[in-house]
C-alpha cells in the first residue's frame, strides 16, 4: 500500500513537471489555463451564434401582418363598445317607458277609485233615500208618497 503522504508529494511535484505539447513546453497549470481559455472563447462564440440566430428570427417577423391584426382587433373592440353603448341606451329607454306606463296606470287607478267612491256614495245616498221613503210609506200607507 502506498502512503498518503507519498501520493500528496507526487501531486505537489506535478507543478514542477513540464510537458512538450505541439512543440511548446507547458506545465499542467498552463495546460489547465489554456483549456479554460479555449472553453471561454468557444462559449463566447456559441453565445454570439445563438444571439445571431435570435436577431435573424426577429428580422424575419412579419410586422405588417401583426399590425393589420392589431388594427382588426382594435376595430372589433370599437364595434363592441358602440354595441354596448346602444344596448345601455335601449335599456335606459325601456326603463323610462316602464316608469311612464306605471305612472299612467297608477293615475287611471286613482281616477277609477275616485269614481268608485263617488258611485258608492251615490248608492248609499239613494239607499238611504229609498229606505226613508219606504219607511214613510209603511208608516202611513194613505199619505200618497
Amino acid at each position: 500500500m502506498a502512503d498518503l503522504g507519498d501520493k500528496l508529494d507526487e501531486i505537489e511535484g506535478l507543478k514542477d513537471k513540464s510537458f512538450t505539447l505541439f512543440g511548446l513546453r507547458m506545465t499542467p497549470t498552463t495546460i489547465g489555463m489554456a483549456i479554460a481559455g479555449i472553453g471561454s472563447v468557444l462559449g463566447a462564440l456559441y453565445g454570439g451564434f445563438t444571439m445571431y440566430q435570435k436577431v435573424e428570427e426577429l428580422a424575419s417577423l412579419d410586422i405588417g401582418g401583426y399590425q393589420a391584426q392589431m388594427e382588426q382587433t382594435s376595430n372589433k373592440i370599437e364595434t363592441q363598445e358602440r354595441l354596448l353603448e346602444s344596448i345601455e341606451q335601449n335599456l335606459r329607454d325601456a326603463k323610462q317607458l316602464t316608469y311612464d306606463i306605471e305612472k299612467r296606470v297608477n293615475d287611471k287607478i286613482v281616477r277609477f277609485e275616485d269614481k268608485m267612491d263617488k258611485f258608492e256614495t251615490k248608492v248609499e245616498d239613494t239607499k238611504a233615500e229609498l229606505e226613508d221613503k219606504l219607511q214613510k210609506a209603511l208608516d202611513n200607507p194613505l199619505s200618497g208618497n
